[in-house]
């Protein structure tokens, strides 16, 4: 619920308890279920916030470039100091932000990215001086586990950011050591905790959003990182990446359902984003004939803990979908079940059916864009039809490719789905002006 519409709740409250149409414990319910409705000057707190972040980050390198300046004609004791002095600094003033200023977001956010920042170069710095050697993702493994507390300790969002994108490049280093990089996933899950205390007060407000958004684009990363043997021998991403955002879509609509807006939708967006492009791909035939050459010629006994890992998508998805239906809501049914499809079409393109595995998704994509325009009919929201369209359209589009199909029905496809596009677009801001 957005702000204006839940102050005009907590307005109206005292006015409901006093003629007695909600009792005075269910509307103290309702004031603790949504928290205090988020002040005038929110906004300009977080634009606080957002400079004391960018001066942190400023400050941070201008340090590092004046070292490297005279790095060199520096002794090694004076530069393992100079390298840990910028860490203890911060460091101090992570604790008087503690005590004096703990309840500044902007103080915590930015000293926990300077905090952040500052142990990454005094790792790097150290090790250069005293050549101590290791490697790319040795360094990225230690920094990031050495800056994840500072999210617990700081209660500050960019460091468990931060974090996340650090585990995300670690992880894309490790891909030739074997199943080093599915440790991404226990990794990614020391943060969610960090999520729950965020987010169990108001999953709306700016922090759990943004490490919801980090979340959902470098899990979708890191899910190729960790399965990219499977994707290379198997042809398997179809399969995987179909699960993967059906579970983002589905937690979305679950968990951001209320949202107003759509930053306030993460997984909805990443998921239905990802489950749009891959299924175009999909109504291409050239794809399934990929999967027809490789997905069961290989040794399906090699790599156990990748395929435990990969097929826990799209089991996932499977049953939040079966879980869907009893809500009975024909677009996350429809979106949703795009995993079972993807299994489907591999198991067609394995027989030597890729044509009938593309028309297949043909015919999904279809129905999908049929079943986005008419619930936004339904509903009167201009903008879901609007993406309707635009999927249909994008359809037609990949159809033009196609040299089977004259130059005249494409043409007159494209006319068709164009005054679609205005007569309805007309048709819902006339019903919404007489209304």
């Amino acid at each position: 619920m957005n702000r204006k519409t839940l102050q005009w709740l907590y307005a109206e409250l005292p006015t409901l308890v006093s003629n007695g149409v909600v009792p005075a414990e269910v509307a103290e319910r309702i004031r603790k279920y949504y928290g205090e409705p988020e002040a005038q000057g929110s906004g300009r707190r977080w634009l606080i916030t957002l400079f004391a972040i960018i001066g942190a980050a400023l400050i941070g390198g201008g340090i590092v470039l004046l070292l490297a300046h005279n790095w060199e004609e520096l002794s090694r004791p004076m530069r393992a100091a100079i390298s840990l002095a910028p860490l203890l600094l911060t460091q101090a003033v992570a604790v008087w932000v503690l005590w004096a200023r703990n309840e500044s977001t902007a103080w915590r956010e930015g000293i926990g990215t300077l905090l952040t920042l500052a142990i990454g170069t005094s790792i790097a710095l150290v090790s250069q001086t005293y050549n101590l050697g290791g490697t790319f993702a040795d360094f990225m493994f230690v920094w990031t586990l050495l800056a994840l507390p500072l999210a617990y300790l700081l209660r500050a969002t960019l460091p468990a950011v931060l974090y996340l994108v650090g585990v995300t490049i670690w992880s894309g280093s490790v891909t030739n050591e074997g199943v080093k990089s599915l440790w991404f996933w226990p990794l990614v899950g020391l943060t969610m905790p960090y999520l729950w205390m965020a987010a169990r007060v108001n999953r709306y407000h700016p922090r759990p959003l943004l490490v919801c958004w980090v979340l959902s684009l470098v899990g979708t990363i890191g899910a190729g990182f960790g399965a990219h043997r499977l994707l290379d021998e198997f042809s398997w991403w179809m399969v995987l990446y179909g699960g993967l955002f059906a579970v983002w879509w589905l937690i979305g609509t679950r968990w951001f359902g209320q949202a107003t807006s759509i930053w306030q939708r993460p997984f909805q967006i990443v998921g239905g984003l990802g489950l749009w492009v891959l299924s175009l791909v999909l109504t291409f035939s050239e794809p399934w004939k990929e999967v027809a050459h490789c997905v069961w010629w290989g040794d399906t006994q090699h790599h156990p803990m990748e395929w435990a890992t990969a097929l826990v998508w799209p089991v996932t998805a499977i049953a939040l979908w079966v879980a869907a239906w009893r809500r009975r809501d024909p677009l996350e049914l429809w979106l949703g079940g795009m995993p079972i499809l993807a299994v489907l079409g591999q198991a067609m393109a394995v027989h030597d059916m890729e044509v009938a595995a593309a028309v297949l998704f043909n015919v999904y994509v279809f129905v999908v864009s049929v079943t986005l325009i008419a619930s936004g009919v339904k509903e009167r929201r201009l903008g879901v039809i609007n993406v309707g369209m635009l999927l249909m359209s994008a359809l037609i589009l990949c159809r033009f490719f196609d040299a089977d199909i004259g130059f005249v029905a494409r043409g007159v496809a494209f006319i068709a789905v164009g005054t679609g596009f205005l007569v309805t677009n007309l048709i819902l801001l006339r019903r919404k002006g007489a209304a």
